[in-house]
C-alpha cells in the first residue's frame, strides 16, 4: 500500500496510540516509550490549540461575511457593535460593486428652428447640448461622494463646468444628514433637475431669470433633517449656506453667503395619487453695482447713497407637485412653482419681480409621454413700460428606452417688453444614458 502523505499517517498513529500499548514493550525501551507518550501528549495539547486557533478564524471570518452582508444590504450588522456598524438610514450598495466608483454618461443633443434672426445659441443650430460626465462612490458606510462633469458644444464658450462635486454623510449627531461642495440649490423641484432629467428641452422662465439659464448649482454647506410629527408623514427641512456670488437674483459680493431654507412634505390622497408640496426661502445680497438706462437711453450706474442692503434680497417659492399612477403603467404628473422676489433697495428695473410655471406630464403608453408647459412672469431686467412675458410649450416624448428618448417641443412666447416680438420656435432633443447614472430621488 502506498501512503500518500506520510506525515499525516505518523501523527494519525501517535494519535491512537495508548500508554497500555507501549507498556507492553520490553523494559528496555521503556525510556523510548515514555518519551514517545511525552511527545503524543504534547501533539495533542498542539492539536487543541490548533483548533482553538481556527474556531477564532472562522468567528473572524462569520463577522467580515456579516459586516459585508451589511454593506450589501445598506443596513448595519445587529451582532456589530462599535465603529464598524454602519448608521441608519445608510443607503444600500451595490453589492461587492459597491465599492468601485459608479461612472455614468448622458448626453442631449438638440436642434431648434426659431424665428429670431440673432445668431445666438438656439436660433437655428444644432449642438450636443450637453455631455454629462459623472462619478459616485460610497466612501464607508458612512458617506459617499458623486461628482458631475458637464461639457458642451456652445458657439461661443466651449468648455468643461463642475456641475457637482459633493460629499454626503449620514448618521451625523440628533439625525443630521449633510453634504458639503458643490451642489444645486434646494429650490422647489426644477432646480435640482440636470438638463437631462427635464420633462421640456429647457428650464421654466422664472427658473432662468431668478437663479440662472440652468437654475442655482453652488459651492455650500447643506444639512437635512426628517421632524418627526403626529401625523407619520413625511416632513424633511434642509439649510444651506451657499457661496455669495451666484444666480441673477444673488449676484453680489462672495464673502457674503446665499442662506436657503427648504421644506418639503409628502402623502397619499388615495391609493394611486399622493402630492408633494415644499417652500423656499433665500436671503442673500445684491449686485452693489447695476446700470439702468437714462432718458437719453444710455447706460448710468445705479448710485445708492446708503449703500448696499446687507442680505436685502428675499426670494420666496413654494410648489406643488400631484401625481396619479394608472395601470398599464400610465400616469400623470401636475406640477406648479411660484416664486416671488423682496429687495431693500431695487438694483432692477422691475420691482417687483415674480412668475411661475405649470407643468402637466401624461405618460399615456409605455414608449410615449405628452405634455404642456404654462410660463408667466414678470422679470427683473424688463425695462420701461411692459406686460408680463407669457409662453406656452406642448411637447411629445418617445421613450426608446429607460436609457434613450426623443422629443419634440413646440413654444410659442410672448416677451414682458414692447419693443420685442413674439416668437415661435421648434425644438428636437435626444437623451442619451450608458452607465450607472443615478441622481437622488426627489
Amino acid at each position: 500500500m502506498r501512503i500518500k502523505n506520510p506525515a499525516a499517517f505518523i501523527f494519525v498513529m501517535l494519535m491512537t496510540a495508548s500508554p497500555q500499548g507501549f507498556a507492553s514493550q520490553s523494559a528496555a525501551g521503556a525510556g523510548d516509550i515514555a518519551d514517545l507518550k511525552n511527545l503524543v501528549l504534547s501533539l495533542q495539547a498542539s492539536v487543541r490549540d490548533l483548533q482553538s486557533t481556527v474556531k477564532e478564524q472562522n468567528d473572524t471570518l462569520r463577522v467580515q461575511a456579516q459586516r459585508i452582508q451589511a454593506l450589501e444590504s445598506g443596513e448595519p450588522s445587529r451582532t456589530l457593535a462599535g465603529p464598524t456598524s454602519a448608521p441608519a438610514g445608510a443607503p444600500a450598495l451595490d453589492g461587492v460593486r459597491g465599492f468601485n466608483p459608479e461612472v455614468g454618461l448622458a448626453g442631449t443633443f438638440q436642434a431648434g428652428l426659431t424665428e429670431k434672426t440673432e445668431d445666438e445659441e438656439g436660433n437655428d443650430t444644432l449642438a450636443l447640448k450637453e455631455l454629462e460626465l459623472s462619478f459616485a462612490s460610497y466612501v464607508d458606510p458612512y458617506s459617499r461622494l458623486d461628482a458631475i462633469f458637464a461639457f458642451n458644444d456652445n458657439l461661443e464658450d466651449q468648455n468643461v463646468d463642475i456641475e457637482e462635486a459633493y460629499y454626503s454623510h449620514w448618521g451625523l449627531p440628533w439625525g443630521f444628514r449633510g453634504q458639503i461642495g458643490k451642489f444645486r440649490a434646494k429650490i422647489g423641484k426644477q432646480n435640482l433637475q440636470h438638463l437631462h432629467q427635464l420633462e421640456t428641452v429647457d428650464y421654466a422662465w422664472v427658473i432662468r431669470d431668478f437663479f440662472g439659464e440652468e437654475g442655482l448649482s453652488s459651492s455650500g454647506l447643506r444639512l437635512v433633517h426628517d421632524i418627526p410629527n403626529p401625523w407619520d408623514i413625511p416632513l424633511e427641512i434642509s439649510g444651506e449656506v451657499l457661496r455669495g456670488n451666484n444666480g441673477n437674483s444673488f449676484s453680489g459680493i462672495s464673502r457674503r453667503p446665499i442662506f436657503n431654507v427648504h421644506g418639503k412634505t409628502f402623502f397619499e390622497t388615495s391609493e394611486n395619487t399622493n402630492l408633494e408640496l415644499g417652500w423656499t426661502t433665500m436671503f442673500g445680497d445684491e449686485n452693489p453695482r447695476v446700470t439702468e438706462l437714462n432718458d437719453a437711453g444710455e447706460e448710468e450706474e445705479v448710485v445708492r447713497a446708503a449703500g448696499q442692503d446687507r442680505y436685502g434680497v428675499q426670494v420666496y417659492g413654494a410648489d406643488v407637485t400631484w401625481n396619479w399612477l394608472m395601470e398599464d403603467e400610465r400616469a400623470l404628473m401636475f406640477r406648479n412653482e411660484i416664486y416671488f422676489q423682496g429687495r431693500g433697495t431695487s438694483p432692477h428695473p422691475n420691482e417687483n419681480p415674480w412668475g411661475f410655471y405649470s407643468l402637466l406630464d401624461y405618460r399615456f403608453h409605455k414608449r410615449f409621454s405628452g405634455g404642456l408647459r404654462f410660463d408667466y412672469l414678470e422679470p427683473l431686467g424688463v425695462v420701461g413700460e411692459h406686460s408680463p412675458a407669457t409662453g406656452i410649450s406642448p411637447y411629445l416624448t418617445f421613450w426608446q428606452s429607460e436609457f434613450a428618448s426623443f422629443q419634440i417641443q413646440y413654444s410659442h412666447t410672448e416677451p414682458a417688453s414692447a419693443s420685442e416680438r413674439s416668437d415661435d420656435a421648434v425644438y428636437l432633443r435626444a437623451n442619451f444614458l450608458i452607465g450607472a447614472h443615478k441622481h437622488p430621488v426627489q
